[in-house]
């Protein structure tokens, strides 16, 4: 008799601490301050004046950042990780980058994201990515490990021969 409540006294702290090892693991993975953060992102293109990072990465956009973040934001890019694909009518260009979060001079987030951008071959572009959350300072640093999607469009300057790109788009850490 003794035996039987000990072993049906193991299986309920068995099955007990099994449901809560998966309780615990489940908050953790949802827990994102406010759900969705989401801002407006206004960029231009700065890849023409050769600034580079001490990683080697060229600063390619420029921009500012309203809603859930407000600051300025800058994307530095690596050389490309696979060609462009040229397609009927128009081609697409991959990106793998840093992204920064920065406010009053003083970084607040980064990370990394890989996308595209498709160009016709005339007329404005597209472009979106995927990346993660890899730094993050102070209250922010639950963010860590958190996903991110970009995106937005890309457009051409107004003179024919004008390179200047510049865009709209969104910023989403989820």
């Amino acid at each position: 008799m003794k035996i039987k409540a000990i072993s049906v006294l193991a299986s309920l702290l068995l099955v007990l601490s099994m449901t809560l090892a998966g309780t615990t693991a489940f908050a953790a993975d949802n827990a994102v301050p406010n759900g969705r953060l989401a801002s407006q992102i206004d960029y231009s293109y700065v890849g023409d004046q050769g600034i580079t990072d001490s990683a080697g990465r060229l600063l390619v956009w420029d921009a500012t950042i309203e809603g859930a973040f407000t600051g300025e934001m800058k994307w530095w890019f690596e050389p490309p990780p696979v060609e462009d694909a040229v397609f009927d009518p128009g081609f697409v260009a991959f990106y793998a980058a840093r992204w920064e979060i920065w406010s009053a001079g003083e970084l607040l987030m980064a990370g990394e994201s890989a996308g595209k951008t498709v160009f016709p071959f005339v007329g404005d572009g597209m472009w979106d990515g995927h990346g993660v959350v890899t730094e993050a300072k102070g209250k922010l640093n639950p963010l860590k490990g958190r996903k991110v999607y970009e995106t937005g469009t890309v457009i051409w300057g107004t003179e024919p021969l004008d390179p200047f790109l510049s865009g709209r788009g969104m910023f989403l850490i989820y």
